[in-house]
């Protein structure tokens, strides 16, 4: 590739940067995107290189459609700029960010982390999709993101919890019951979570669990449906006679006075 190093292009690049329209630098990204794209299978790292310096260069000031098109057409890509690709996946704008985030594979987890720290549910969410996402980064994801974070993450077979992380689960999924049907799907779920999850479901979403859980579960699963009706009918819940109810109203109605 000797065309990118070329000076008729390097001193197109330059023009455009120093006095070129909004649309002129547009056509010239695309121009040397496509160069890029065409080649990107049997370039060496040093033209890599070189295109990201380009490309990095064309991006300030450019529309976020054009943005978004060139970091859908990058992420799935093995070798990538690696400076646009940060500089795309840090986007303040989640459509932008969010094929990077969640394919693009060169991506640092210090990256990653810092972004999940810093930006809202569109860049978690697309965090959350990797096809692997480690504990730390999990556990930032559980805390600071939505539901729709927290559903991507449970239907995730790639995103590695820890105990804690795992309990932040159980919690949302007594709230939201697509959390709890992506939990009790996956394969790597302890034992003693899907009891614990089972337990603390309503007798509807206990019910609703046992018929969507796998097979080799159910056996698990009415083992602790029945555990948590045998404890439910030790501790009934506390009544208040009415009349004393009533007193105690009355009572503290006339103090106030």
């Amino acid at each position: 590739m000797t065309v990118i190093a070329s000076p008729d292009l390097i001193a197109k690049l330059d023009h455009v940067l120093k006095a070129g329209s909004p649309d002129l630098r547009t056509r010239m990204l695309r121009e040397v995107a496509g160069l890029f794209l065409e080649d990107a299978h049997r370039l060496s790292e040093r033209q890599v290189e070189m295109f990201d310096g380009l490309l990095v260069r064309l991006t300030d000031s450019v529309e976020l459609l054009t943005l978004t098109t060139l970091s859908r057409s990058l992420a799935d890509l093995h070798l990538v700029p690696k400076e646009l690709a940060r500089r795309l996946a840090n986007h303040d704008d989640a459509d932008v960010a969010a094929p990077m985030l969640r394919t693009c594979e060169c991506i640092p987890d210090a990256d990653l982390i810092d972004i999940a720290w810093m930006r809202a549910e569109g860049h978690l969410c697309a965090i959350a999709g990797r096809k692997a996402v480690g504990q730390e980064l999990t556990d930032i994801l559980l805390m600071r993101g939505d539901s729709s974070v927290l559903r991507t993450l449970a239907r995730n077979p790639g995103a590695d919890m820890t105990s804690a992380g795992l309990a932040m689960m159980v919690d949302a999924a007594e709230r939201d019951d697509d959390i709890a049907d992506a939990l009790m799907a996956r394969k790597d779920l302890p034992h003693h979570v899907l009891t614990d999850l089972v337990m603390r479901s309503s007798p509807r979403q206990q019910s609703r669990l046992l018929k969507r859980a796998r097979p080799e579960l159910q056996g698990a699963i009415r083992a602790a449906i029945d555990v948590a009706a045998a404890r439910a009918s030790a501790n009934p819940p506390g009544t208040i006679d009415d009349a004393e109810a009533r007193v105690a109203v009355t009572t503290k109605r006339s103090q106030a006075m």
